[in-house]
């Protein structure tokens, strides 16, 4: 498996991870400390697969683009996808990163769903 798929299996093992945590240890709560811990280690990820991303594609990354990743990837990613990809392929890498996130989301609700189901029976 290469790096980037493993960043994404991880992300994904995250999301469920997160859901089933959240759910079992705050049942009630909208949201809890691990999603504090969830959202540190996300970043994490998402900065740790655009530096694999950059070295495979040779792409020249600067300490500026690096803070943005980490600090707002909602801008920084897609901004890194225009720049290293052009314009077409750019805006079709930030569809497949935004529908990560919804994918990752909905692992996450999956997570918890499981868990409540699995305490009330």
């Amino acid at each position: 498996m290469n790096p980037k798929s493993a960043v994404w299996v991880a992300g994904a093992v995250l999301s469920v991870v997160a859901g089933t945590t959240a759910q079992y240890v705050y049942p009630h709560a909208e949201s809890s400390p691990v999603d504090i811990v969830v959202t540190i280690l996300g970043v994490l990820l998402i900065f740790v697969w655009y530096r694999f991303d950059a070295a495979q594609s040779g792409y020249r990354r600067n300490l500026g683009l690096d803070i943005a990743v980490i600090a707002i990837a909602l801008i920084g990613l897609p901004y890194y996808f225009f720049r290293s990809r052009g314009a077409k392929r750019g805006l079709i890498a930030t569809g497949l990163f935004l529908l990560t996130i919804i994918g990752f989301s909905l692992l996450t609700a999956a997570g918890r769903l499981a868990v409540y189901h699995g305490l009330q029976s």
